[in-house]
C-alpha cells in the first residue's frame, strides 16, 4: 500500500496525523514500523534514552567522533526527534558508551560517557535541559568501553561501572554527594566486551554480569550491599561460542533475574539464556538462533505485552537473498512463556550498528528500540506498533494521535 493511500486511510478512520508530512511517516505492520534515521555525527557507538528536559517525554543522547561530542536529541512529541544539540568533548578523547542517571541529585537526568582513548569517564551535568562538562575521573584500567549506572552502595546516589577491554577489568566508581570516588578495579576474564547490572542473588545490592569474550563465559560479580564485589559463578557458553554482550532480566516470570548474552560462532550467531533458579544459581545455557552473524548489543524488555520479557539483539551484516544487498538487522525474539523463544523477527536498521537501547519513546506504554549506527553516523528509531491504535496519548493531549498508519491486511 502506498503512503498517500495510508494517509487517506488514516484520515478516513479518524486518526490524527498531528501535522506530520508524508516524508515523516514510517509504514508499519502489526508488530514494528520501519526504521527512521537521525544524523548524529561520525562513528556513533553509544546511545542513551531518558527525559532530559523535564517534559515527560523520553529524549535521546548519542556519542560521536571527529569532532568528539555527545549530542542530545529532544523528543518533540509528535513521534520525531529534533536535530542534536551537541556538547563538545576534548579532541581525540574517543567517546564511546553512555549511561543516563541523576548523578548530582538535583532532579535532572545527567550523563556519563566513557572516553576510551583517555582511560576515564566524564560526567555531563544537566541543568534544566542544558548540559555542561563535568568532572573527569580515571578508571584505573585501559580502553573503557561500556558504562552502566546504578546505586551500588544504597546511599541514594547513582554510581558508575565500566568494563575495560584493554586491561581485562571492570572499574567501580562510587558516588558520594555527586562526586565520583577513585575507581576500584576488579580483574575479569580475557577480552571483556560488555557488562550489565541487576539483582541476581536476592540481596540488597545490584550485582554485575560481564561478557568475557576470550574466556567464553559470562562472569558474575556479587555485591555485598556496600558497593564491594566478590566473584560469583562463571557461566560457560560452550566451546564453540563467544559472548559479546549481556543483559539481565526475568525471562521465565519466576521473580528471579536471568542472564541473556549474544554469542558468536564460526558460522552464525545466537542468544544464549541462563535461567536463575534463585540466589544466583544458574542452569545450563539454552541457545536461540539469531539468524545472522556476529550478534552484539542486547536488551531485555516486554515488546509484545504478552508473555513476559522478550529479547532484542543487534545482528551483523547479512546479504539479502533476494536483492543481494547487505543489510544490518535487529533480531527480536518473542517470549511465548517460561523463556520459550521462537524464531526472531528481523528488522533492518542503519549500517554497522554498535549500540541498542529500549525505551517508551512515544509515551504509549510500549518499549521501542534505538540503534546507534557507526557505518552511517545515524540513530535508527524503531517504533513498536503492537499498540499502534492507542499510540500517542501524551501529557496534555485530549485525543490520541499516531505517527504511523498500519498496513491493512
Amino acid at each position: 500500500m502506498k503512503r498517500k493511500s495510508l494517509i487517506a486511510c488514516a484520515l478516513a478512520i479518524g486518526i490524527s496525523l498531528h501535522g506530520m508530512s508524508e516524508a515523516q511517516l514510517a509504514v508499519c505492520d502489526r508488530l514494528w514500523c520501519g526504521a527512521v534515521g537521525y544524523a548524529v555525527g561520525s562513528n556513533p557507538s553509544g546511545v542513551a534514552a531518558a527525559d532530559f528536559d523535564g517534559d515527560r517525554r523520553v529524549d535521546l543522547a548519542a556519542t560521536s567522533e571527529s569532532p568528539d561530542k555527545v549530542g542530545m536529541l529532544r523528543n518533540i512529541g509528535n513521534g520525531t526527534f529534533a536535530a542534536p544539540v551537541n556538547v563538545a568533548l576534548a579532541g581525540g578523547s574517543g567517546p564511546h558508551s553512555l549511561a543516563a542517571a541523576d548523578f548530582d541529585g538535583d532532579g535532572d537526568v545527567d550523563l556519563v560517557v566513557t572516553r576510551h582513548n583517555e582511560n576515564d569517564v566524564q560526567l555531563l551535568i544537566n541543568t534544566s535541559g542544558v548540559f555542561s562538562l563535568g568532572a573527569i575521573t580515571g578508571v584505573d584500567g585501559t580502553d573503557p568501553r561500556q558504562v552502566v549506572a546504578g546505586d551500588l552502595d544504597n546511599n541514594g546516589f547513582v554510581d558508575v561501572v565500566t568494563v575495560n577491554r584493554g586491561s581485562d577489568s571492570i572499574s567501580v566508581l562510587l558516588n558520594s554527594g555527586g562526586v565520583l570516588a577513585t575507581a576500584v578495579a576488579y580483574p575479569v576474564g580475557a577480552d571483556p566486551r560488555s557488562l550489565a547490572l541487576g539483582y541476581l542473588d536476592n540481596n540488597d545490592g545490584l550485582d554485575l554480569a560481564v561478557a568475557s569474550h576470550g574466556q567464553r563465559e559470562v562472569e558474575l560479580y556479587l555485591n555485598d550491599g556496600s558497593g564491594a564485589f566478590t566473584a560469583g559463578s562463571s557461566l560457560s557458553v560452550g566451546t564453540e561460542l563467544r559472548p559479546e554482550a549481556v543483559a539481565i532480566g526475568d525471562l521465565d516470570a519466576d521473580g528471579d533475574n536471568d542472564v541473556a548474552t549474544s554469542t558468536t560462532a564460526t558460522v552464525g550467531g545466537f542468544v544464549s539464556v541462563f535461567l536463575n533458579s534463585g540466589s544466583a544459581t544458574f542452569g545450563a545455557p539454552v541457545h536461540h538462533d539469531s539468524e545472522a552473524t556476529d550478534p552484539s548489543a542486547i536488551v531485555i524488555a516486554d515488546f509484545d505485552l504478552a508473555f513476559g520479557n522478550d529479547i532484542a539483539v543487534l545482528n551483523g551484516d547479512i546479504q539479502n537473498p533476494i536483492t543481494g544487498d547487505i543489510e544490518w538487522l535487529v533480531a527480536v525474539l518473542s517470549n511465548s512463556g517460561a523463556a520459550d523463544f521462537g524464531r526472531p523477527r528481523l528488522i533492518e536498521v542503519g549500517a554497522s550498528p554498535a549500540a541498542l537501547v529500549a525505551a517508551d519513546l512515544f509515551t504509549n506504554g510500549a518499549s521501542h528500540l534505538v540503534s546507534a549506527n557507526q557505518g552511517e553516523g545515524t540513530l535508527s528509531v524503531l517504533e513498536n506498533s503492537n499498540v499502534i491504535l492507542a499510540s500517542g496519548f501524551e501529557w496534555g493531549d485530549t485525543f490520541p494521535w499516531s505517527r504511523t498508519v498500519p498496513e491493512l491486511p
